[in-house]
């Protein structure tokens, strides 16, 4: 459906991260399969590269790791060339968000944020993940309108629950002490 470059079906990462998605689902239960594979392919399998992590660049090819910044990628009246750009960078601004926040909150606690503009209301002051929240919900809802697909008003509507899933699926993670994923966390933690 999308295209991302990820791992193999039966790579043992990819089984670890279906065990940890499981025991996730078990605290919340979906009826979405559809939803909760995307999460497996596109979010766990499709961020294990930081390429794909920091996809989004602006015209001079820099990556761009601040929403404030991606925010302007996603728009058609600012920096945004096409009506896919536009959602294609709020389909990433929502998977990005929900990874950050569930898999490296401490991350995201230590990062500034700039004020937001979601829609038509600046909201200074709050927590940088009360904003990755509300960014992420508003990004998900406007790529769902570029495809008309249940997916994206899926995880807009639902986005604290697949926020908590993945929070589960760190846990567990944590708690096997897999190797690649704590590799992972030490470098986006030191960067």
């Amino acid at each position: 459906m999308f295209n991302n470059e990820s791992i193999e079906r039966d790579h043992p990462l990819r089984e670890l991260f279906q065990r940890a998605l499981d025991f996730g689902l078990e605290m919340n239960p979906t009826d979405s399969t559809g939803t909760v594979k995307y999460i497996e392919d596109q979010i766990l399998c499709g961020f294990i590269n930081s390429d794909n992590l920091y996809r989004i660049r602006d015209a001079e090819e820099n990556r761009l790791e601040d929403i404030a910044e991606m925010l302007c990628e996603s728009s058609i009246l600012m920096n945004a060339d096409s009506f896919d750009r536009e959602f294609q960078v709020h389909k990433h601004i929502g998977d990005f968000t929900l990874f950050m926040l569930s898999m490296f909150p401490c991350w995201i606690n230590r990062k500034r944020g700039r004020e937001f503009v979601l829609g038509r209301v600046v909201v200074p002051g709050a927590r940088l993940s009360e904003h990755y929240v509300l960014q992420g919900q508003r990004s998900y809802k406007i790529a769902s309108e570029f495809t008309d697909t249940e997916l994206f008003r899926e995880l807009s509507s639902n986005y604290l629950m697949y926020k908590n899933i993945l929070e589960l699926v760190r846990i567990y993670l944590e708690s096997v002490k897999n190797k690649a994923y704590l590799a992972a966390r030490k470098i986006i933690r030191d960067s």
